[in-house]
């Protein structure tokens, strides 16, 4: 018999099985320039407003897909 400290650690092992079993964010490939607004950095995107813009745009449409 089990008991709670057994169930909550079995609990947290299906949980993070569950995390690792979700598919990876696909980041943008490096460029050279803001995936968002195309100015020239070392980086995928330039601040982090243009992250959040991208990350709200691309939410947008996959809410459009799902109808």
């Amino acid at each position: 018999m089990s008991d709670n400290a057994d169930d909550a650690s079995e609990m947290a092992e299906l949980h993070l099985a569950a995390e690792l079993a979700k598919p990876k964010a696909i980041l943008p490939p490096l460029t050279g320039h803001c995936f968002y607004c195309h100015t020239p950095t070392p980086e995928r995107f330039c601040d982090a407003d243009c992250r959040d813009d991208f990350e709200r745009d691309k939410r947008r449409i996959l809410m459009r897909k799902r109808g």
